[in-house]
C-alpha cells in the first residue's frame, strides 16, 4: 500500500475509534429523583439492603425507589460527610470532616468524641480487623475502637490519616495526607514514601484489599500495588498515568474500580484497564466515590451529578457514532474473515473493526434501507429497498427491474445447495440464474415473501404473509405438515443444533416442527408475547425470540422436551436498552457474542457475564395505618419501635378495626420489577395473587389475633423463602368475651326458671277460680277466652327466650370454631334460628295470635341480617315491596326461613369488597290463593358453577330454600342478569 494512502487510513482509524464509545449500563439519580444534593462523599449499603448516601445536605437513606434523608434537623450534628461504615455487629458509623465520628442506631445519632477518647475532629477512614476491633484515620492519628472506648495507636506517628485497611491476613495498611503509607503487620512497621519505594505520591487517597491480599493504593497523582514485603507502580492507560484516584471498589466479576476525580472511572480485570467516560454513559467524569452492592451494581458518587448505578455488564450499547446518533441498524452479518457489518435503515452502512466501525461509501441512494446481508465467499449480498446488490471486489452491482426483480424492496437472501442464489421480496420469490432474476412460481396470487432460510437438510424455506413455503423445482410449494394452520405474516426462521425448526408469525405465536410434528405455542401454553419479530438458535441451545416490547432467551431443552417456555426477558432495566430490535438483525459470532440490529443502534450480549440476580429482595414493613390514615401510635398509647417506627404488641379495641400496611421490597437492581404476595393470618390463609402495588388494607375485622405475612419476589424471579411477619390482635368488646357470656347466659337461665314456676302457681289458680265460678258459666268461657290468649303469647315469649338462649349458645360455641367453613355455617345456623324468634316476638307483642304481618317480619329479619354481617343500609340499600298481607305462622316461618337465606346469600357473596347497591323484596299476590316472592339484587351475579350445584344438590342452603317452597306447594327458579333475582311461586289456602 502506498505509503500516504496507509497514514490517511491510520488517521481514519483513529478518527472513527474517538468517534463512537461503548456505552454500558448506567443509570443515575439526581435531585429530580429525590436526591437532596448533587455532591455524592460516600457510599455504604448496610444490613437490610439500604444503599447510604453521604451528600452535602445530610446523609440520604435509598431503597431503590425513594430517599430518605436525615439532617441537622433529625440529630445529624454535620452534613459534612468524609466516609461511612457498617461494621460486624451492624452499626453504621458515619466520620465527618469537622465534628468526628458519629454513630447511628436507626433513630438517632450519637457523638463520638473526647468523652469517648477520640480527640480529632476530622474522620477520614474506618476499617475493622479479623477480630472486630475498629479502626479510624483522623487528622491526629489513628484510634482503634473496641466497644464503647477508643484509644490512639500509639505504633504510628501522629499525621493526618486519609485512608486504613486491613488485609485478611492481619496487616494494617494506614495513608496519610503527605507522609506515604505505614504497613504494620504485628510488631513490625514499614513506611513507604516516594523517596523510598515506587509510590506515585506521598498524599494516599484511597486503599483497598483483594483476594489474593494484595493492597492497592490510590494516590494523588496514579496507583500503586503492595504486597508482603513489596511496593511496585501500576502503570494506568495513555493519559490517565498521573490521574487523582479518589476511590476503589471491587465487583462481583472480581474487577478492580477505580474512580478518577475528573477522569471518570477505570475497570481493571486482572489484565487490562477498560476507560469510562461521558460517552460511555456516565454523567460527569468527577467521581468522588464508588460501592459495590450486594446483588453485583456498582454504584458511583459524583462530584455535581448525584449518584449512577452501573448494572447488567452482559450487554454493551453502540448508539453515539460521533454524526450519526443511534441509528435504526436493520442488517447484521458476520464476513468471512470475522468483521461485522451492519447497515441502517437511511442507507449507512459500515464494518466493525477492533478499534472501531468503518463507516463505507454507499453504492445506493442515501435513505435505502438495509434489510440483510448475505455473505458469499469473499463477496457480499445485500438485500435493500433498492433491490440487490453484489459488494464485491470487482466493485458494486445491482440486481433490480432491469434484471427481473418483480418489487424493490429486498428482505433477505439464501444459498441454495445447487449454488444458486435466491432472495425474498414483496413481490414473492426470485432465484439469480447467469445473471438474471426469476420468479419462482406461485398461483395464490400476490405473495409477500418476508424471509427465507436454508435448513441443515438443505431445504429452503420461505416465510411470508400467506404463511410457510417450501422451494422444489423453483415452485413454492406448501408443506404437508403445515397445512391447515392458517398462518400469517411468517418474519423470521431459524434451527436449532438437533434439526427443529421454528417459525415466528407475527401476532400469531411460535411455530416448530420437530420432523413432522407441528405445535404453534400461544399465550396459552405460555408465550409471553405473541408479538414475534425475530428467531435465531444460537449455539448454547437457546432460543432467542425478539418481540416488539423485549428480547427473551428460552431453554430450548425443556421447550422440546415438556412444552414449556423458561426463559429470561431482557429490557432497558435488566440491560438491553436497544428498546426494539429489527427484522432478522440477530447475529452470534463465533466468540458466543450475540450481536443485534435494535433501533437505537447496536447492542453486543456477553454470555460469560451473565449472571441472575439471585439476591432475595430485603423486605420492609414501611408503616402501619387505621383508616387509612397516617397514625401517631405513641399518641394513642402504643410503644412504637424506635428502629422502625411500628407498634410493639400491638392489641387494638374493637372499634379499630380497619388496618393498612405499606410495604416494599429492597431490589436495587430493578426496583420496579419487585412483585409481592401477602396474606392475613386469621383472617384468610390464602396467600394473595401476584401483585406489584405495595400495599394493601383490611376493614371490618373481627376480634381476634392475626399474622400479616408478606413475600417478595425480585426481578430474576426469585421469591423470598420465608415471609416477613408482624402480629397484632383485636380486642372483642366486653359483651363478647366469654365470662361476660357465661354471666348473662346464668342469668337467663334463673329468668325462664322464675318464669316457668310462676306459670305453674298462676295454672293452680286458675283452676281454683274455674272450679269457684261454675255457675258462672257465661263469665267463665270469656275469662277462659282470654285466660287462653294470655298463655298462647306466654308460651310464643317463652319459645321466642328459648331461641334467644339457643342463639346465645351458638355465639358462644362460634368464639371456639376456628375453621372459616364450620364458622360460615354456625352464622347461618344463628340467622335462621334468629328468623323464627323474631316472628314469635312479633305474635307475642300482637293481640291477632293467628295472623302476622309480613312486611314487618321481613323489615326485622332483614335488620337481623344486616347486622349479623356488619353491612350497613347506606351502603346496600334495602327496598321493600310487601303490601299488607296476613298469613298463618306456619306459613310466615315458612316464607321467613326463605327470606332469610336469600338475603344472607346477597349480603355474603354480591357485594364483595365493600361494594355498594340495592336489595329488594317483591310479594305480589295473583289471586286469592297464589302469590309471588321475588328477591333480587344488582351485585355480581350468581357464580359458574351454580346451577350445576343446583342439579347435583350440593349447597346444603339451596337444598333448604327448595324444601321450604315445597311446603308452600311451591316452586323456587334462579337467574343471573345483571345481579341475581329469586322467584318463589308459592299457594296459600284460603
Amino acid at each position: 500500500m502506498h505509503p500516504i494512502r496507509l497514514i490517511l487510513l491510520l488517521c481514519l482509524l483513529l478518527a472513527t475509534a474517538a468517534a463512537y464509545a461503548q456505552q454500558y449500563n448506567i443509570r443515575s439519580w439526581t435531585l429530580e429523583q429525590g436526591l437532596p444534593q448533587s455532591q455524592v462523599m460516600a457510599i455504604e449499603q448496610d444490613h437490610r439492603g439500604y444503599l447510604w448516601l453521604a451528600t452535602r445536605a445530610g446523609l440520604s437513606r435509598f431503597d431503590g425507589v425513594s430517599f430518605k434523608t436525615y439532617t441537622k434537623e433529625n440529630g445529624l450534628s454535620s452534613h459534612n460527610i468524609s466516609t461511612l461504615y457498617e461494621d460486624s455487629r451492624r452499626r453504621l458509623w458515619i466520620g465527618t470532616t469537622d465534628v468526628g465520628l458519629l454513630l447511628f442506631n436507626g433513630s438517632s445519632f450519637k457523638n463520638y468524641g473526647p468523652q469517648k477518647g477520640i480527640q480529632a475532629q476530622s474522620v477520614w477512614s474506618i476499617s475493622e480487623d479479623n477480630s472486630g476491633k475498629l479502626w479510624i484515620g483522623t487528622n491526629k492519628g489513628v484510634y482503634h475502637l473496641t466497644d464503647s472506648l477508643a484509644a490512639k495507636y500509639q505504633q504510628l506517628p501522629e499525621a493526618s490519616y486519609t485512608a486504613v485497611t486491613h488485609t485478611p491476613t492481619g496487616s494494617l495498611w494506614a495513608g496519610t495526607q503527605d507522609s506515604g503509607i505505614y504497613r504494620v503487620s504485628g510488631t513490625q512497621v514499614l513506611h513507604y514514601t516516594t523517596e523510598n519505594s515506587e509510590l506515585p505520591h506521598n498524599h494516599v487517597t484511597a486503599l483497598t484489599t483483594d483476594k489474593k491480599d494484595r493492597v492497592w493504593i490510590g494516590t494523588e497523582q496514579g496507583l500503586a500495588q503492595a504486597g508482603q514485603n513489596s511496593l511496585e507502580f501500576v502503570q494506568l492507560p495513555g493519559q490517565l498515568n498521573g490521574s487523582h484516584i479518589t476511590s476503589f471498589t471491587h465487583d462481583s466479576y472480581d474487577n478492580l474500580w477505580l474512580g478518577l476525580q475528573r477522569n471518570g472511572l477505570l475497570k481493571y480485570d486482572g489484565k487490562s484497564f477498560t476507560h469510562l467516560t461521558r460517552r460511555s454513559g456516565l454523567r460527569t467524569s468527577r467521581i468522588t466515590a464508588l460501592a459495590t452492592d450486594t446483588e453485583g451494581n456498582v454504584w458511583i458518587g459524583t462530584n455535581g451529578y448525584g449518584v449512577q448505578q452501573h448494572r447488567a455488564p452482559w450487554f454493551l450499547h453502540y448508539f453515539d457514532f460521533g454524526s450519526i446518533v443511534e441509528p435504526r441498524v436493520t442488517a447484521v452479518a458476520q464476513d468471512t474473515k470475522g468483521n461485522i457489518w451492519f447497515g441502517t435503515d437511511e442507507g449507512e452502512l459500515a464494518i466493525m473493526y477492533p478499534g472501531g466501525p468503518i463507516w463505507q461509501t454507499i453504492p445506493w441512494p442515501r435513505g435505502a434501507t438495509i434489510y440483510n446481508f448475505l455473505p458469499v465467499g469473499e463477496e457480499m449480498w445485500a438485500s435493500t429497498s433498492n433491490g440487490i446488490w453484489r459488494l464485491g471486489r470487482d466493485g458494486p452491482k445491482r440486481y433490480a427491474a432491469a434484471q427481473g426483480l418483480p418489487a424493490p424492496d429486498v428482505y433477505q437472501g439464501a444459498l441454495g445447495s445447487d449454488g444458486q442464489l435466491y432472495f425474498a421480496t414483496a413481490g414473492g420469490v426470485v432465484s439469480l440464474q447467469q445473471g438474471s432474476l426469476k420468479l419462482l412460481s406461485y398461483t395464490g396470487g400476490n405473495l409477500i415473501a418476508r424471509t427465507i432460510f436454508r435448513d441443515s437438510k438443505n431445504k429452503l424455506w420461505v416465510g411470508s404473509d400467506q404463511g410457510v413455503f417450501q422451494i422444489k423445482n423453483n415452485q413454492l410449494v406448501q408443506p404437508v405438515e403445515l397445512k391447515g394452520l392458517n398462518l400469517t405474516e411468517v418474519r423470521s426462521i431459524t434451527e436449532d443444533n438437533q434439526g427443529n425448526l421454528f417459525f415466528a408469525a407475527f401476532n400469531t405465536g411460535l411455530l416448530v416442527l420437530q420432523g413432522e410434528k407441528a405445535t404453534l405455542y400461544t399465550s396459552k401454553e405460555g408465550l409471553p408475547n405473541e408479538a414475534i419479530k425475530t428467531l435465531y438458535a444460537d449455539e448454547a441451545d437457546n432460543l432467542w425470540i425478539a418481540t416488539n416490547r423485549d428480547v427473551l432467551k428460552v431453554r430450548l431443552p425443556l421447550l422440546r422436551q415438556q412444552g414449556k417456555f423458561s426463559y429470561r426477558s431482557y429490557t432497558s432495566p435488566s440491560g438491553f436498552r436497544g428498546l426494539e430490535v429489527c427484522d432478522n438483525a440477530m447475529l452470534q459470532t463465533a466468540d458466543g457474542h450475540m450481536w443485534f440490529g435494535t433501533t437505537k443502534g447496536l447492542s453486543r450480549y456477553l454470555p460469560h457475564l451473565d449472571r441472575q440476580n439471585a439476591v432475595y429482595p430485603e423486605m420492609v414493613l414501611i408503616d402501619v395505618l387505621l383508616h387509612s390514615n397516617p397514625t401517631d401510635w405513641r399518641a394513642l398509647g402504643h410503644n412504637p419501635d424506635s428502629t422502625t417506627g411500628l407498634p410493639q404488641n400491638l392489641r387494638l379495641p374493637h372499634t379499630q378495626n380497619h388496618l393498612s400496611f405499606n410495604f416494599h421490597g429492597i431490589c436495587l437492581s430493578d426496583p420496579e420489577q419487585v412483585k409481592y404476595k401477602y396474606r392475613l393470618v386469621g383472617y384468610n390463609d390464602a396467600w394473595s395473587q401476584e401483585t406489584e402495588r405495595s400495599f394493601t388494607t383490611y376493614a371490618n375485622l373481627s376480634p381476634g389475633t392475626y399474622t400479616f405475612e408478606l413475600l417478595a419476589c425480585n426481578n430474576d424471579g426469585f421469591w423470598t423463602p420465608q415471609p416477613l411477619t408482624y402480629t397484632f390482635s383485636i380486642v372483642p368488646p366486653i359483651w363478647r368475651r366469654e365470662w361476660f357470656i357465661g354471666v348473662i347466659l346464668l342469668l337467663m337461665a334463673g329468668a325462664v326458671l322464675s318464669v316457668v314456676r310462676l306459670r305453674e302457681r298462676s295454672l293452680v289458680k286458675m283452676n281454683s277460680l274455674l272450679e269457684l265460678k261454675v255457675d258462672h258459666r257465661t263469665r267463665l268461657l270469656e275469662r277462659q277466652n282470654r285466660e287462653k290468649e294470655i298463655l298462647l303469647q306466654e308460651i310464643h315469649h317463652r319459645v321466642k327466650n328459648n331461641l334467644q338462649i339457643v342463639i346465645s349458645m351458638l355465639n358462644l360455641q362460634a368464639r371456639h370454631v376456628q375453621d372459616p367453613s364450620a364458622q360460615e355455617v354456625m352464622q347461618a345456623l344463628r340467622s335462621r334460628v334468629r328468623s323464627m324468634s323474631l316472628l314469635h316476638e312479633r305474635l307475642y307483642r300482637h293481640n291477632d295470635l293467628a295472623q302476622i304481618n309480613l312486611e314487618e317480619y321481613f323489615l326485622e329479619i332483614c335488620e337481623s341480617l344486616y347486622a349479623s354481617y356488619g353491612v350497613s343500609m347506606d351502603r346496600v340499600e334495602l327496598e321493600l315491596d310487601v303490601p299488607y298481607t296476613k298469613m298463618d305462622v306456619d306459613s310466615a316461618i315458612t316464607l321467613g326461613l326463605i327470606v332469610n337465606e336469600l338475603v344472607s346469600n346477597t349480603l355474603k357473596y354480591a357485594f364483595p369488597r365493600g361494594e355498594c347497591g340495592v336489595l329488594r323484596i317483591e310479594l305480589v299476590q295473583h289471586d286469592e290463593v297464589q302469590y309471588t316472592l321475588t328477591v333480587s339484587d344488582n351485585g355480581h351475579g350468581l357464580p359458574e358453577d351454580f346451577f350445576e350445584k343446583q342439579q347435583h344438590g350440593q349447597s346444603f342452603g339451596l337444598k333448604l330454600v327448595q324444601s321450604l317452597s315445597r311446603k308452600l306447594d311451591g316452586n323456587i327458579r334462579f337467574f343471573n342478569k345483571h345481579g341475581t333475582k329469586s322467584i318463589l311461586y308459592f299457594v296459600l289456602p284460603p
